[in-house]
């Protein structure tokens, strides 16, 4: 499902240290089958920036810190991104060149901090990671095939 207003963050591109970021997309994998790999999976997801999309539009960026049984996200550092009202859309259509057929607008932003977000409204959440932690995670993720792998080998 896509979110309602456009990215604040592009899928890849250069941040001010000129390391290439990437949102890894976790709506597509299986679901862990069973409690470990569940545990294992979220472990890998601590202390990185994760962009969560929420049923009313607004997406929430921040560290991830923790979750619970009720699935509700606990992010540091958190920035909220807000679309632009309908009001605020239909000034911004009238001021700027409707022949052209597309208006754009800034989202409102604002800095707060610790925050839950309950886990009954998450509708979307992505990873951002740089382009190395992405080549070791894939190599880490290989090792782990192997090591399944050769136990399964065994059996």
């Amino acid at each position: 499902m896509q979110p309602p207003f456009p990215s604040p963050f592009p899928l890849s591109r250069n941040n001010h240290r000129g390391r290439s970021k990437a949102i890894m997309n976790y709506d597509a994998l299986p679901t862990p089958s069973s409690k470990p790999e569940a545990t294992d999976f979220l472990q890998t997801l601590l202390n990185k920036n994760l962009r969560v999309g929420t049923t009313d539009g607004r997406m929430f960026w921040g560290s991830f810190k923790c979750t619970d049984s009720d699935c509700n996200l606990v992010l540091q550092h958190t920035y909220e991104y807000r679309p632009p009202s309908l009001a605020q859309l239909e000034a911004a259509t009238t001021t700027q060149n409707p022949q052209k057929g597309k208006v754009v607008m800034d989202m409102t932003s604002r800095y707060l901090g610790l925050v839950v977000v309950p886990g009954q409204y998450v509708t979307k959440i992505q990873v951002e990671e740089f382009a190395s932690q992405l080549k070791s995670s894939a190599q880490g993720q290989q090792q782990q095939q192997q090591q399944i792998a050769k136990k399964v080998e065994i059996s």
